[in-house]
Parts: structure tokens; C-alpha cells; sequence
């Protein structure tokens, strides 16, 4: 996530409060713009539901299509 120095705290707490692990931070201005990586990685179960869900729903597409 790319954002103004002023909104780094706070974008990085939103990232933070909807269960986002931060990680890579650059909090220190680079032409006026921060950094980090947020993400999460989904389970096996996660992505098992997905998988079941696409085929409930008649998603048949290959995976490297989306």
C-alpha cells in the first residue's frame, strides 16, 4: 500500500483493524508517499470453500483466467 505521508498511520490502522498484517514498512517519505505491505494469507480451509463454492456455482473457468 502506496499513500501520503500524512495518511500512513491511519491507512496502515485501517489495514491493521480489518485483520491485515502489516509488514514492510516505509514509514519514512519517499517524495511525499510511504509504504507497506499488508496482506493475509487464506488457510487450506479457506481456499477449500472457495474451490466448493465455484463449483457449486458452476464457476468452471481455469484458474489462470481471472
Amino acid at each position: 500500500m502506496t499513500t501520503r505521508a500524512d495518511l500512513f498511520e491511519k491507512r496502515k490502522q485501517e489495514h491493521i483493524e480489518r485483520g491485515y498484517p502489516v509488514e514492510d514498512q516505509r514509514p519514512i517519505p519517499v517524495n511525499s508517499f510511504c509504504s507497506f505491505v499488508a496482506g493475509r494469507e487464506l488457510s487450506a480451509s479457506d481456499r477449500l470453500g472457495d474451490l466448493v463454492a465455484e463449483a457449486l456455482n458452476g464457476n468452471h473457468d481455469a484458474h489462470g483466467d481471472r
